[in-house]
């Protein structure tokens, strides 16, 4: 457990005002200043705070095979800001932000896929270690930030970042201060807010709603004194899955607005660790790495919330034991764990990703990167199917972007969409017009990726049904809104070989997310299976 863990571990038993135990962790501002953290900062600073910090490298190891079998990287690319969190948008470009530059506003970039550029969008707000997630609308969510005028504590601020003018919009506070918070997309178009620190170092217990439009809501009966950065996970049913970092597993139902326990993982807990929907089979999630007792962890646990008894059981585990590692749901449906590390923030880091097979629960070893990608590193899929890593503010890494292609990139003609939607509803048949039809062997949505920290709770992998004809291909969209939030999904073509298409944005939902009760501002109207 990290010292800021075991701080905040030591501040829920003792149950002292927050005053007395105001937490030391990210204390030094001459190490953690406003200006980002310890890229300038010795071996010996970081060390007086966090104790012996190695990092050379985890050993390498050499896989056999070449980029038909394993893929490539690319090589490392010079990065404007530190990576520490990241969103795929629905224009295609990639939002990074960071901490402030040198004033109280955070660093944030837009970096496009095709052209390479870079675009400066900083804004005037610390934002750093904020919850973020995209609204139906393409718009990023951007709840709360470290209050710099207060040792890293929780601002009550929430933003907008609107990915077709590139311009940030202040939105309604928060009933809280959140440094550290999650926040999940429900199926109705709301997103969930919860968890943070506030300004007195304490775990915020409140759970919000914000309704676009009408504006956040206090939901007393969803409060929970639990972990920062909580991982939430939005189930077919409704109903939103909180899976770690601790071992206790709860469901909450945003409609009878209570908590259900569910059932306990084996491992003691996963602070650092990270978890997943496993694609291709709805309502299962596992959970990987991390550590509850040092060191971390290679399992993984895997568990089915379709059946009557959801019950934790083993899944294959990693071929490394690693915390703040990242992963990421592929079009081909498998899941790639890139990044992390065996000591703390930043020691022996990790540079061979692997990937899960969720058919067999077995992970295969990836060839390695150059830079470790540890504590605030980020890792998004772009809509031509590349990976993008950057990240990780000790050492050279911090300002280094790297991208890589997996196998099924060298594996044969990409099939291609000729013409899509922009726009479908609920159980609805569109059309894609495609010349490959005839060897189609899945049509997917991914929803673009709201990550930092190891956290994820924006990616999800929905198959489509679909029927060919000659050039084109007849697909069902999602049956509601919790198989699919109201926004904008990446939809890719994947043929018999696995290799996937460049992927179209399509926004999936109504045309007017907010009907009925939202209105009027009654939200009892409201169903969580029909939105």
């Amino acid at each position: 457990m990290t010292r800021a863990r075991r701080c905040f571990a030591l501040a829920l038993i003792l149950a002292l005002p927050a005053p007395t135990l105001a937490c030391p962790w990210h204390k030094s501002l001459e190490i953690f200043g406003f200006w980002g953290p310890s890229i300038w900062a010795s071996q010996d600073e970081l060390e007086s705070l966090f104790g012996p910090v190695n990092t050379k490298p985890h050993p390498v190891v050499e896989v056999a095979g070449g980029p038909p079998q394993v893929g490539a990287w690319s090589p490392p690319e010079d990065w404007p800001v530190i990576a520490i969190h990241g969103s795929v948008l629905p224009t295609g470009d990639v939002l990074h932000y960071s901490y402030p530059g040198g004033g109280p506003g955070s660093l944030a970039v837009l970096w496009n896929p095709t052209s390479g550029l870079f675009t400066d969008v900083s804004f005037d707000v610390d934002v750093f270690c904020s919850g973020l997630s995209l609204l139906a609308d393409g718009r990023l969510y951007v709840t709360g930030g470290n209050d710099y005028d207060c040792d890293f504590q929780g601002r009550d601020v929430t933003q907008s970042f609107d990915p077709f003018t590139q311009q940030w919009e202040d939105l309604d506070p928060m009933v809280t201060g959140r440094w550290y918070p999650s926040n999940t997309a429900l199926g109705d178009g709301r997103t969930m807010i919860l968890s943070g620190l506030d300004r007195v170092c304490k775990n915020a217990p409140e759970m919000e709603i914000y309704t676009p439009g009408l504006g956040l809501e206090l939901i007393p009966e969803g409060a929970i004194v639990g972990p920062l950065y909580p991982r939430l996970h939005l189930l077919s049913s409704g109903l939103v899955a909180h899976v770690g970092p601790q071992p206790q597993t709860l469901t909450f139902d945003p409609v009878a607005r209570q908590w259900l326990f569910i059932s306990d993982q084996a491992e003691p807990g996963r602070w650092d660790g990270t978890s997943f929907l496993v694609p291709g089979y709805p309502d299962q999630i596992v959970t990987c790495g991390g550590s509850g007792n040092n060191p971390p962890t290679s399992s993984c646990e895997r568990i089915d919330f379709s059946t009557p008894t959801p019950t934790w059981a083993p899944t294959g585990s990693m071929n490394f034991a690693k915390s703040h590692a990242d992963v990421l749901v592929l079009p081909n449906g498998t899941v790639l764990s890139m990044g992390g590390g065996t000591t703390d923030l930043y020691g022996n880091p990790v540079l061979n990703p692997e990937i899960y097979d969720p058919d067999t629960g077995q992970w295969t070893v990836l060839p390695a990167h150059v830079y470790g990608r540890m504590y605030h590193s980020t890792t998004l899929l772009l809509a031509d199917g590349r990976v993008l890593v950057a990240g990780q503010d000790f050492g050279e890494s911090a300002f280094k972007g790297e991208v890589y292609s997996p196998a099924y990139l060298f594996n044969g003609p990409r099939p291609t969409i000729a013409a899509a939607p922009g726009s479908v509803g609920y159980d609805e048949a569109f059309e894609v017009v495609t010349p490959e039809a005839a060897d189609i062997a899945n049509v997917v949505l991914i929803a673009p990726s709201t990550v930092t920290h190891s956290v994820n709770t924006g990616q999800r992998y929905v198959e489509l049904a679909f029927t060919q004809s000659s050039g084109s291909l007849s697909v069902t969209s999602p049956p509601n809104g919790n198989h699919a939030p109201p926004g904008y999904f990446m939809l890719f073509l994947v043929n018999s070989a696995g290799v996937p298409s460049v992927a179209e944005f399509v926004r999936v939902g109504p045309a007017n997310v907010f009907l009925d009760g939202f209105e009027s501002g009654d939200t009892s109207r409201w169903s969580a299976t029909t939105p």
